[in-house]
């Protein structure tokens, strides 16, 4: 019974936590869809569409969608990849790289806040996550 109290601590610090972060970037005129593609270039550089679905763990059919929309606002470009000419390569702008270095500190800020709350000793959350999240037992 205990853990499924813990479960439903962590479901409810994550809804908690994931409304925080939507809420946050919408400040800044993206979602959060859009606000990991262009974290992800901006911290990466340049990569192919495959590599960036791979690193924000988003559905194929969404990404089209999201990757349109940040060329549209001028914040990614994609570049024809040169040794695979069916494939395009994503670049960030240097209006998406102005707009990262203007938001990505006030964000960090922000979800820092809200980490803060835990002390130095209460930091090991992240290990026991971890555990948690790597522990695969098969079913009976």
């Amino acid at each position: 019974m205990e853990d499924l109290k813990t479960l439903t601590i962590l479901f409810r610090t994550l809804k908690s936590i994931e409304t925080q972060i939507r809420d946050d970037i919408k400040r800044y005129g993206l979602n959060t869809t859009e606000f990991g593609v262009l974290e992800v270039l901006y911290h990466k550089g340049p990569l192919t569409i495959q590599e960036v679905k791979e690193k924000i763990l988003i559905a194929a059919s969404s990404m089209s969608y999201v990757i349109d929309t940040l060329v549209r606002k001028g914040f990614v470009e994609r570049v024809q990849h040169d040794k695979d000419k069916r494939s395009y390569i994503l670049v960030l702008t240097d209006s998406g790289a102005k707009k990262m270095e203007a938001i990505y500190p006030l964000h960090v800020s922000t979800m820092r806040q809200r980490l803060d709350v835990l002390k130095k000793d209460e930091k090991t959350l992240q290990v026991l996550l971890k555990k948690i999240g790597k522990y695969q037992k098969r079913p009976h």
